[in-house]
């Protein structure tokens, strides 16, 4: 008899304890933060780490992602297209810098000193400003277009 009573209370242990971690586990699955976020290129990145300034966190629920309000989607296109006129001012600023100068140069960090670019070099980083500008200057497309 006492046998019985020492494999049920046993088995009762292992079920609270196992009640107790999956109690755990779905909570820490509830409160995941998942943030997204566009790079240069166009990219588009989700990550539990926020990539760049430009990330926005994601709200999580059963793993489904709740539906933003009115207000946050125009508070968040707002914010959006601030930071688009802000990248496009920049971005034309170094295109506009790259046509001045008579040479490119990169910070050698080995050498602690400038290191003029090669043709290639300054041709391929002045194709990537031109990238930059119609990128961030363009409106981008809506949700319908895309």
């Amino acid at each position: 008899m006492k046998p019985l009573i020492i494999r049920s209370a046993k088995l009762s242990i292992v079920l609270i304890l196992s009640l107790l971690f999956l109690s755990q586990f779905a909570q820490a699955e509830k409160t995941t933060e998942i943030y997204k976020w566009v790079d240069k290129e166009g990219r588009v990145h989700y990550a539990a780490r926020p990539g760049d300034k430009s990330a926005q966190k994601m709200h999580l629920g059963s793993r489904i992602f709740h539906k933003q309000s009115a207000a946050d989607k125009e508070q968040q296109n707002q914010e959006n297209n601030q930071e688009r006129v802000k990248l496009c001012k920049d971005s034309r600023a170094t295109l506009e810098k790259y046509k001045k100068a008579p040479f490119l140069y990169r910070y050698d960090e080995e050498k602690k000193q400038k290191v003029r670019l090669t043709e290639a070099e300054a041709k391929e980083a002045f194709m990537q400003a031109e990238k930059d500008v119609s990128y961030w200057c363009n409106p981008p497309l809506s949700e319908t277009e895309q």
